[in-house]
């Protein structure tokens, strides 16, 4: 019987990845789209989380902008604080 299982949770997998995808293509603009299509390349962990923020803006009837994005990625990220030292 697991072996039935697999195949409907991977299913539901690509189901949700697809809704995903869906909303937001229609709640997210061109920009804003590209820059989480870079993050998601350079940091899969931080485009997931940025994702599920922007999927809960758009279940709230928000649309998400490239400056709403990068307002999003300021909070998400730490701030380093970069010391240059001369020799």
């Amino acid at each position: 019987m697991e072996r039935n299982e697999e195949p409907l949770r991977d299913d539901q997998v690509r189901q949700i990845q697809m809704m995903k995808r869906i909303l937001l293509r229609k709640g997210m603009s061109s920009d804003a789209r590209e820059r989480l299509g870079r993050i998601k390349v350079a940091n899969p962990e931080l485009a997931e989380k940025v994702e599920m923020i922007a999927l809960q803006f758009i279940q709230q009837g928000k649309t998400i902008n490239d400056e709403v994005l990068k307002e999003l990625l300021s909070r998400l990220t730490p701030k380093r604080d970069i010391k240059i030292r001369r020799i």
